[in-house]
């Protein structure tokens, strides 16, 4: 999206134009008053972000989503249809340059073409003079940590489906060459079904480029990109990541979920993350990582091929849907239909029995640093 944006708001809506080939120019010359649902002026901030969006035909609610250094998530409301959306308003006069110049755009160019239930869909791009806004989809349920807080620890069978459906993403993304690069627990929503949504691509890429082949320079092969600098947050990365090596982004994914497979059935994170260096020890060590009885034995053997060190041992998204685990019924599972209204908000309270943070009763959420990659 180019050209002058001092009159003028740039609109790509994704499901008109799932490619973002056309931008729509819309005049911001509207004459509506800027009032909140509540009947409260807005900030200047939040004026500017209503008046694109009045066009479109939403209002922002007041109530915040949730909120960093240069972007707040809102909700709004379609005025059509009273439906409820969610609404990422990005300051880019705040945000770093390189975020702005390089990172922002790598992000709307994956998400405006992403279309996958368990993934969070993205209905419009905006862009004003000085901000962009990100229309997607609302989760009123909350991110899994918050959920897994309020309730302990989940049924296996619920964690069962539930990762099963984030495996579902991840291999959507993935075999479309597309890395997440922050799976976390916070970055899992959850709609009214409790239903997996995948979201927050800020740290995403792309993993293959196009290079010209040996033989003939015309022609078009793909070339594998090894990433080089840690982005992410550091309780749910690799050990090659924490060590500073060259990394394969899809097989940093995969140990992300295998620790977000750990905190379902164990309601704790795999390791300590309050030293680094400790942290990585005990992710290379054989004993590092303990399993309690709480997992059954096909879920235990699944987190141990997600998170395990030594890369070219890990399992791809490929195999790792294929594992036992999905198809076998537990002795946990039998105590449950197999239908998803059936187990929706069951859950077992267990005590802890050692190993990873030794935090059960509430995960704090693991925040990823201001680097991008």
């Amino acid at each position: 999206m180019s050209g002058s944006m001092s009159n003028s708001l740039v609109l790509v809506n994704t499901k008109q134009d799932p490619k973002g080939l056309k931008n729509v120019k819309l005049s911001t010359q509207t004459k509506s008053k800027l009032f909140t649902s509540n009947g409260t002026k807005n900030s200047p901030l939040t004026s500017d972000a209503q008046q694109s969006l009045l066009q479109l035909g939403f209002r922002i609610n007041e109530k915040l989503i949730g909120t960093g250094s240069y972007a707040k998530v809102k909700r709004c409301i379609r005025e059509l249809d009273n439906k409820e959306f969610a609404v990422k308003i990005i300051d880019r006069d705040k945000a770093p340059s390189d975020f702005v110049s390089k990172f922002l755009p790598r992000e709307l160019d994956i998400i405006r073409m992403l279309d996958h239930p368990n993934i969070v869909k993205v209905a419009h791009i905006l862009q004003t003079k000085s901000l962009t806004l990100i229309v997607m989809e609302y989760a009123p349920s909350g991110d899994l940590l918050d959920y897994i807080n309020k309730n302990t620890r989940l049924q296996e069978t619920m964690a069962k489906r539930m990762f099963r459906e984030l495996c579902d993403a991840i291999y959507y993304i993935h075999f479309r060459n597309i890395c997440h690069r922050d799976l976390k627990c916070e970055n899992l929503l959850l709609d009214q079904h409790l239903r997996i949504k995948l979201a927050d691509f800020g740290f995403s890429r792309y993993c293959v480029e196009p290079a010209p082949s040996e033989n003939n320079r015309k022609s078009v092969i793909e070339k594998k990109i090894l990433s080089r600098t840690f982005c992410g947050s550091a309780a749910y990365a690799a050990p090659e990541i924490l060590r500073g090596q060259e990394y394969n982004p899809k097989l940093y994914d995969i140990w992300s979920a295998g620790c977000i497979l750990y905190i379902m059935i164990y309601s704790k994170m795999p390791f300590d993350d309050s030293d680094m260096k400790k942290m990585i020890e005990a992710q290379m060590s054989k004993g590092g990582l303990r399993l309690g009885s709480e997992g059954s034995t096909e879920a235990q053997d699944l987190i141990l091929r997600m998170l395990q060190p030594e890369v070219t041992q890990r399992w791809p998204i490929e195999l790792i849907q294929k594992h036992p685990w999905f198809g076998k019924q537990t002795t946990t599972d039998k105590q449950t239909t197999s239908s998803s209204a059936s187990y929706v908000g069951t859950i077992n309270r267990v005590q802890d029995n050692g190993g990873g943070s030794g935090n059960t009763h509430q995960i704090q959420k693991r925040q990823a640093p201001p680097v991008y990659a």
